[in-house]
């Protein structure tokens, strides 16, 4: 019989731990950031756009690089289709199932809360029908689809605003202080994630924290080769995070 951990364990060979905050690193989304700042600049920019309501806080689980394996299924799960396209998604979904199995607890505890009560998904902007992230959430992965709930609806110029924060890129449905665990697949700018805090803490929401299975990163653009290779000298492992580096639950 197949199980999460099963599906899950070929992933270990190629995810990478983002690097701690700390000197070139950026504080929020844990990519790379210039020596002497606490954020990179995307994440800056979308502080200044949205503040105070952006994320309370941001775990990605792995770097996403690009051209490299996890990038290219991040892709693949959204763009192949039949039997490929359901390959990717079921291995997606154990590694978001087996992350948030071990870590939702830690995330809930840095951001000082007993819990999640809501967990949604950050939908597409460009159009498509059924976004398969959301599929994962509410109907595959056991520590998510009884709490799932579709929250969040893009505007209709949503689109047109491209990568930029912005505070009306989405609506979110009423809540009362509920905290919500909001997912995204992949982080470049981080915008989207963003602005859907944003619209979620306008709200009513508590607590927003969001849950990345891949920070995006290009090692041909700046300084970012040099984060990887540092990045990369520590093995991957399920027992850790990166909110705690070591290993620290049963994977």
């Amino acid at each position: 019989m197949t199980t999460v951990v099963g599906l899950s364990a070929r992933y270990a060979n190629f995810l990478v731990h983002p690097l701690l905050p700390g000197p070139s690193v950026c504080q929020v989304c844990l990519g790379p950031a210039k020596i002497g700042y606490p954020t990179c600049w995307q994440c800056y920019e979308a502080g200044r756009i949205l503040e105070p309501n952006v994320a309370d806080a941001v775990i990605p689980i792995s770097l996403a690089l690009k051209g490299e394996q996890y990038a290219n299924e991040l892709w693949r799960y959204k763009n192949t289709v039949g039997p490929q396209q359901q390959y990717f998604r079921t291995g997606l979904a154990a590694v978001l199932w087996r992350f948030l199995a071990a870590h939702e607890s830690c995330i809930a505890d840095h951001c000082a809360i007993p819990g999640f009560d809501v967990v949604t998904t950050v939908p597409s902007t460009s159009g498509r029908p059924a976004h398969p992230l959301r599929t994962m959430a509410a109907d595959m992965i056991g520590p998510t689809r009884e709490r799932h709930r579709d929250l969040l609806t893009p505007a209709s110029d949503a689109s047109a605003l491209g990568r930029t924060a912005s505070p009306t890129r989405y609506a979110a449905s009423g809540l009362w202080g509920e905290n919500v665990l909001l997912i995204d697949d992949t982080w470049t700018t981080g915008h989207h994630a963003q602005s859907a805090a944003t619209a979620l803490k306008a709200a009513g929401a508590g607590t927003v924290a969001v849950v990345v299975l891949g920070r995006h990163l290009n090692t041909s653009y700046g300084e970012t080769a040099t984060h990887v290779q540092q990045a990369r000298l520590r093995r991957f492992s399920w027992g850790a995070c990166a909110l705690k580096p070591w290993d620290h639950a049963q994977a």
